[in-house]
């Protein structure tokens, strides 16, 4: 079984915090989301994971090599220029090979077993099989009562009634679906999916069970670790902190700080004499200096907090 995991975005969304680290590298209780998909797919017995990387793509090689699971070869297909969604696939397909493919977007925290996509996919023939959620923020896929994925928000000939969902940034593609893609530059998987519909080839998708949250914003990462700090999901147990204080190695919260709600610090994180922080997220070398005030904030790489940082992510 392989994978691709799409890492190259630029993470506009998660902009300043991007900047020094790329998505994929985004920490939940210090373990980089991209640490975290290759667990699974290693434990889905997954044998190659084929990454994509663009922004930042140093960071992302360095980690992998270091960090990936020993029984996962893990592959990189670097893309100079970005080449979207469904262009990554394509510059992928040599690294892929011609067999169905598990496909994981990397800023997207789930708990499904998604080999269950991939059965689907195989038993039904079909060209790709989505893993879909009912959120209202992105309901955008069109689905009928038998789960046949019908078209996108804004294509034309849309039946009146019909369930709107959410792709989850998760799925399991055949490499047909590949064919029906330009065959260079940029494009996205909706393209390709929008052809295999319109001439006729079936496209599936599956609701998943579980947890599943979009990580592509500030907002969003520091909400995830407060659930997991207050009111853990039981699916992601394993994430969830024993104390509220969340301290890496090297990391240091001095003896006349004061912290109060939570507080996770990666590698090389400070929180000084004098410094108060509540419910903050600090990146690797982040530092709250003396005197400052950082209350429902993430501090990116290296940032030195000072003065009064209320809500928001800094870098």
């Amino acid at each position: 079984m392989r994978a691709m995991v799409l890492a190259a975005g630029l993470g506009t969304r998660l902009m300043p915090l991007t900047n020094k680290r790329p998505k994929c590298l985004m920490p939940v209780m210090n373990r980089p989301l991209l640490g975290l998909w290759l667990e699974r797919l290693a434990a889905w017995e997954v044998r190659r994971a084929v990454i994509n990387t663009h922004h930042l793509a140093e960071m992302v090689w360095d980690w992998s090599a270091a960090q990936r699971p020993p029984e996962l070869e893990v592959m990189l297909s670097h893309e100079p220029e970005i080449l979207g969604t469904g262009g990554g696939l394509v510059a992928a397909r040599p690294l892929l090979g011609e067999g169905p493919f598990l496909l994981v977007n990397a800023d997207v925290l789930a708990t499904h077993e998604l080999p269950a996509l991939l059965a689907v996919l195989e038993a039904a023939e079909t060209v790709a099989v989505l893993g879909l959620v009912d959120d209202a923020r992105f309901n955008t896929v069109a689905v009928d009562d038998t789960g046949r994925v019908l078209g996108f928000k804004g294509d034309p000939g849309l039946p009146s009634e019909v369930r709107w969902l959410t792709y989850a940034g998760l799925g399991a593609m055949s490499p047909r679906l590949l064919d029906l893609l330009p065959q260079d530059g940029y494009s996205t998987l909706v393209d390709g999916l929008r052809v295999a519909i319109a001439s006729g080839l079936p496209v599936l998708g599956m609701e998943l069970m579980g947890f599943w949250d979009d990580l592509g914003t500030p907002k969003r990462l520091l909400q995830l670790h407060r659930q997991l700090a207050y009111d853990p999901p039981a699916e992601l147990a394993e994430l969830a902190p024993d104390e509220p204080i969340v301290l890496s190695p090297g990391a240091e919260v001095s003896p006349g700080a004061e912290v109060s709600g939570f507080a996770v610090l990666c590698e090389g994180a400070v929180i000084e004499d004098g410094a108060r922080v509540q419910d903050g997220l600090l990146l690797p070398g982040a530092r709250a200096a003396a005197g400052a005030r950082v209350e429902n904030a993430v501090l990116g790489d290296g940032f030195v907090a000072q003065g009064e940082l209320i809500g928001g992510a800094y870098a």
